[in-house]
């Protein structure tokens, strides 16, 4: 497909994947205490982890989005987002088989609860990442406008 290989194409891949999770990891770094409830919620967890990990995880989906917005480190920050998404995904499942009903807690703001379709947008989302990851050439940037390397 020639949509996959267009610079454009990638480029907006790279700057809503970025969005997304720069929008959802500041949510969770102004509002920490709503997120490691979340965490807790999901019982998966000892209680000695859940503010380690509460903690950690809004500021790799904070970098990790900085890094595709910005057209820098964008396979490693793909790359961390994905594996976000594999683990947000397993949860996702566990917790579905496990019947809770529980709040999401991806999205400052955003109900979001944990079910089918909870799964089926982090795949799609896996989905986009693993394309960066693998396809993105990395030729459009915003950095790169900013500093006037990218040509019409």
């Amino acid at each position: 497909m020639k949509l996959l290989h267009n610079d454009y194409f990638q480029l907006a891949l790279r700057l809503i994947m970025g969005g997304l999770f720069l929008y959802a990891g500041i949510g969770k770094i102004t509002i920490p205490l709503d997120f490691a409830a979340s965490v807790y919620n999901y019982k998966l967890l000892p209680d000695e982890l859940i503010g380690p990990i509460a903690t950690a995880i809004p500021w790799i989906e904070v970098l990790s989005g900085f890094c595709l917005l910005m057209g820098l480190y964008t396979k490693g920050g793909a790359l961390a987002i994905s594996g976000l998404l594999a683990m947000f995904i397993a949860i996702l499942i566990i917790s579905l088989a496990r019947g809770l009903d529980v709040e999401c807690g991806c999205f400052s703001g955003v109900e979001r609860k944990v079910g089918f379709l909870a799964i089926l947008e982090d795949l799609v989302m896996l989905a986009s990442a693993l394309f960066i990851v693998s396809f993105d050439r990395v030729k459009l940037t915003p950095c790169a406008f900013l500093i006037g390397m990218n040509k019409p």
